[in-house]
């Protein structure tokens, strides 16, 4: 089936409607020869550029595909890709997740401004990024400190270190096991949950429609 023409409205309506980040990421896919046609000078063109690209970087994010969204800047109008503060929060995003810079990470996705129809995709990238990386962790180590777990998952690796019961039983239900003795945490390898990850996406779609609703 034919899509509709890429529009402010569309736009907003792809990403409510789509039933995983791979959906979503395929359906964005398919409108880049549109975006590439629209012109960087005209206010409105503009505008929807900076939502669909950021959108659409989201969408590799989401899906993880790093090196495909490095890639993507480099196809991106670069006049918009420097002046565009949308887009330039995802090109500082995509180097500290290249980078495996954790900190800045989080620190990115919840202090710069991002704008409005954006926040939903951001909130759902760091849920998915904390996830991804809790596994990491798992899978990595034997043995770690609270602060050291806590700072990968953006969490106050002083309160851990501490003790702090609400951070300690994330890592608790996990399966990990606290040694008391050594003050160490003992990671337990996560299995892989689909139908979590597609729960969180459903809950980022539904935010998604409530703010197309409201605008129209």
């Amino acid at each position: 089936m034919d899509l509709l023409p890429l529009s402010q409205d569309q736009l907003a309506a792809v990403v409510a409607s789509a039933q995983s980040p791979t959906e979503l990421y395929s359906t964005l896919s398919e409108y880049e020869g549109e975006a590439c046609l629209l012109s960087t000078t005209d206010g409105e063109q503009a505008e929807l550029l900076s939502r669909y690209y950021s959108t659409f970087f989201f969408s590799h994010l989401l899906t993880d595909q790093i090196r495909e969204a490095r890639l993507s800047t480099k196809r991106m109008p670069q006049d918009l890709l420097q002046s565009d503060p949308s887009l330039q929060n995802c090109l500082n995003l995509l180097r500290a997740v290249w980078q495996r810079k954790y900190e800045q990470v989080y620190k990115i996705l919840r202090e710069l401004p991002w704008s409005e129809p954006l926040k939903p995709m951001v909130q759902s990238y760091e849920a998915h990024f904390q996830e991804k990386t809790l596994k990491e962790v798992s899978r990595a180590y034997e043995a770690i400190r609270p602060a050291a777990a806590a700072t990968y998952l953006g969490l106050d690796p002083t309160a851990a270190q501490q003790g702090d019961p609400v951070i300690m039983q994330k890592f608790l239900a996990c399966g990990w096991t606290w040694e008391e003795e050594t003050g160490l945490l003992h990671p337990k390898p996560i299995l892989e949950d689909p139908q979590k990850d597609a729960q969180l996406y459903n809950e980022l779609s539904e935010v998604m429609a409530l703010i197309g609703n409201r605008r129209a």
